[in-house]
C-alpha cells in the first residue's frame, strides 16, 4: 500500500500553541507574529476512494483571469490554500478532493442546466485550463469530483432544440426520436403527474420540467441517451475526473423524491458503467482500486431511502444527520439532538449501507450550496461552530466541506446568497454572484485573518483533518457506537439499549449521553475510540476494561480546557474531542 509519510510525533510545546493553550506567548497583538508551526505528525493516507472533500462553486472561489469571476485558473492557482503538496508544513487546509459544482456550459449563474456537457463554461476557462487543474491536483494528490447533472439538461441543448422544432412541425411524441429524448405529449390539457410547460409556438404539446422550464426532463431510460451518457463519463474520466457527484438522483424516473425500481436500475446500469471505465482508465494506478468508481447522489429525502439507493453502488450524502440545524451533528450541538444519537445514527447508517453494497462508503457534512450557512445553523457561535466540526471531520466516510464554511462564513436566504464570494482578505477578489444581496456581517473575518491565529475556525478545521489524515480508521473503520452506563462507564450502545424498554432514552440511563458522542473505528489491524465532549460542562467518563491502556493520542479543543485520562477515567473540558489508542 502507497502511504504518504512524514517525521515523528508533534513536538508537545507546539501543539500547544497549535491548539491554542499558550495564549499571548503563541502570536497575537502582545508578541511576534505568529507562524505555522511545522507538521511533524506522521500522515498515513491510503490512495483510496476515502477522501476529505472541498466543495467549491468555481465562480466564488478565485479569480485567474481578473473579471472578477472565479474561475478554474483561480482554482488551480489557489491549490496551496487547500493543499500544498508538501506534508511537513501545517498551513495548508490538508483535503484530498475537490467536488466542483457544475462547470459545463450554461446559461445561468449556478449551470445545474447544461448546454454542452462535453465543454467548460466560458466564464470558468477552456478546456486546457480544466486540464492544467487536473495536473495540479495531481501533484497535490487532490482528486477532482465533477458535479454532473443527468436528470435534465438546459433548454439551450441542441436535443431540446431539435425536439421543440420536432413538436412545432406537429411531430407525433410517442414515435420522434428527439421527443423520444426528453418527456413529451401531445394533449388538450396540462398533465397532471408532474410539473409541464407549454412547448412555445404550440398548442397541445407540452414537456416535463419538473426543477423549471428553462431544465426539461431527460428521459434516461432512452437507449440513445445512455449511450451519450457513456460517451460523456468516457470523455471525463479519461481527461482526469476521479468520481462524479450525482444531482436530483430520485428524481431520475420520477416526478417525486422516492426510490423505485425504474430509478435503481438506471443508477445502478450508471454506477457499473462508471466502475468498468474506471478500472480501465486508473484502476492499476491506486492501492487496493481495480473495478471501483467513486460516486455520490444528492438524494434529499427521508433516511430510508437515502440508504436504499447505496444498493445502486453509488454513496449517498448523510442527510439524516446533515442539512439542517435540527438534526445529526448541528443539532446536537445546538441541544437538539442527543449526542450518544449520533454514535447509534453513524453505526446504523454504516451497517445498513454496507448491507447493500460491501463497499459502501458515508458522504458526511454539515451544509452545502442548497443551504443556509452552517455559521448560521449554529447560531454564530464560534465555539459551537468548532464542535460540529469536530463532530463530523471524525465521523467513518468522507466529509464534504463546504467552500467557506471553514472560515465561518455567513449566508442565507435566497440560492445566492449561499454561494458569496470567498473571503480571502487580501488582493484576491472575486465578485458575488448576481443576485447576492446578503447585508450580514461575516463576524469571523477571513482567510487572511484567521489563517495565523492559532484559536481561530480555520485552524481547528486544520487540526480536525490532520487528524483523519493521522489515522487513516477514522475514514475507513467499522463504527460501534458506545454510550454511558448508569456509573459514567463506556458500554456498547445496543447492550445498554437490550435493557431498556423502547420509551426509555439513553439519557434517562446517564444524563452525560445528551452531550458526549462515544464509538470506535476499526479497520484492518488499526482502532481508535473517539470520544466527542459537545456540552459546556467537563465530562468524566470511564473507560472500563474495555479501553483499559488506551491514552489519548490527538485532540480538539474548541476553546482551550484539558483532556486526562488517569485511574481509568477519561476527564474532557468542554467542547473538546479525543482520540484515543490502545498503547503498547
Amino acid at each position: 500500500m502507497r502511504l504518504k509519510k512524514v517525521l515523528s510525533a508533534l513536538a508537545a510545546s507546539v501543539m500547544a500553541c497549535s491548539m491554542g493553550i499558550m495564549g499571548a506567548a503563541c502570536g497575537g497583538d502582545a508578541g511576534p507574529a505568529w507562524t505555522p508551526p511545522k507538521n511533524t505528525d506522521e500522515y498515513i493516507v491510503p490512495q483510496d476512494y476515502y477522501r476529505t472533500y472541498y466543495e467549491v462553486f468555481v465562480r466564488s472561489f478565485a479569480d485567474g483571469n481578473g473579471d472578477g469571476i472565479g474561475d478554474l485558473r483561480g482554482l488551480a492557482d489557489n491549490l496551496d490554500y487547500l493543499n500544498d503538496g508538501n506534508d511537513e508544513t501545517s498551513s495548508d487546509l490538508g483535503i484530498n478532493g475537490i467536488w466542483m459544482m457544475p462547470i459545463n456550459s450554461s446559461p445561468s449563474y449556478h449551470k445545474y442546466d447544461v448546454i454542452d456537457y462535453y465543454s467548460i463554461d466560458d466564464e470558468y476557462g477552456t478546456l486546457e485550463d480544466f486540464d492544467y487543474l487536473v495536473r495540479e491536483c495531481d501533484k497535490r494528490d487532490i482528486w477532482l469530483q465533477m458535479d454532473l447533472v443527468l436528470n435534465h439538461t438546459s433548454t439551450q441543448h441542441k436535443w431540446f432544440k431539435a425536439a421543440v422544432s420536432a413538436a412545432q412541425q406537429g411531430r407525433s411524441p410517442v414515435t420522434n426520436a428527439d421527443m423520444l429524448r426528453y418527456e413529451f405529449v401531445k394533449s388538450a390539457t396540462r398533465p397532471l403527474d408532474g410539473t409541464w410547460h407549454k412547448v412555445t409556438g404550440t398548442q397541445d404539446y407540452w414537456y416535463l420540467g419538473n426543477f423549471s422550464s428553462e431544465m426539461p426532463d431527460v428521459r434516461l431510460d432512452n437507449p440513445s441517451v445512455r449511450d451519450e451518457i457513456c460517451n460523456i463519463v468516457d470523455f471525463w474520466l479519461d481527461r482526469g475526473i476521479r468520481s462524479f457527484r450525482l444531482d436530483a438522483v430520485p428524481w431520475a424516473c420520477e416526478n417525486s423524491t422516492v426510490y423505485s425500481e425504474d430509478n435503481a436500475e438506471f443508477w445502478t446500469w450508471f454506477n457499473e458503467y462508471c466502475d468498468e471505465k474506471g478500472a480501465e482508465v486508473f484502476g492499476s494506478e491506486n492501492d487496493g482500486i481495480d473495478a471501483y468508481c467513486y460516486n455520490v447522489g444528492e438524494v434529499w429525502a427521508d433516511s430510508s431511502t437515502v440508504t436504499s439507493f447505496f444498493g445502486t453502488g453509488m454513496s449517498n450524502f448523510n442527510y439524516a444527520m446533515g442539512g439542517s440545524e435540527a438534526v445529526g451533528f448541528v443539532g446536537a450541538v445546538n441541544e437538539r439532538y442527543r449526542a450518544s444519537s449520533v454514535s447509534e445514527e453513524l453505526e446504523r447508517y454504516q451497517k445498513e449501507s454496507r448491507a447493500l453494497d460491501p463497499d459502501a462508503i458515508l458522504s458526511n457534512f454539515l451544509s452545502n450550496h442548497d443551504n443556509d450557512r452552517s455559521a448560521g445553523f449554529l447560531q454564530r457561535d464560534e465555539k459551537k461552530i468548532k464542535r460540529a466540526a469536530g463532530m463530523y471531520l471524525l465521523a467513518p466516510g468522507n466529509a464534504y466541506i463546504y467552500y467557506g464554511e471553514e472560515i465561518g462564513a455567513l449566508g442565507s436566504g435566497v440560492d445566492e446568497n449561499k454561494r458569496l464570494a470567498f473571503n480571502w482578505g487580501d488582493k484576491r477578489k472575486v465578485k458575488d454572484p448576481l443576485g447576492g444581496v446578503y447585508e450580514g456581517k461575516q463576524e469571523f473575518g477571513s482567510m487572511k485573518s484567521q489563517t495565523n491565529k492559532p484559536d481561530s475556525i480555520l485552524s481547528y478545521y486544520r487540526e480536525a483533518i490532520k487528524l483523519r489524515n493521522r489515522f487513516p480508521e477514522i475514514a475507513r473503520g467499522t463504527v460501534n457506537a458506545y454510550a454511558l452506563k448508569a456509573d459514567g462507564v463506556l458500554e456498547l450502545a445496543s447492550v445498554i439499549r437490550e435493557g431498556l424498554d423502547a420509551s426509555t432514552s439513553l439519557t434517562s440511563v446517564n444524563s452525560d449521553n445528551w452531550t458526549v458522542a462515544a464509538y470506535t473505528l476499526a479497520w484492518k489491524d488499526r482502532k481508535v475510540l473517539v470520544v466527542h465532549n459537545i456540552g459546556n460542562e467537563v465530562a468524566n467518563i470511564g473507560l472500563g476494561s474495555a479501553f483499559s491502556g488506551y491514552s489519548v493520542v490527538g485532540s480538539l479543543k474548541a476553546s482551550g480546557g484539558d483532556i486526562t485520562v488517569a485511574d481509568g477515567t477519561l476527564t474532557m473540558s468542554p467542547g473538546t474531542a479525543a482520540v484515543l489508542k490502545a498503547i503498547a
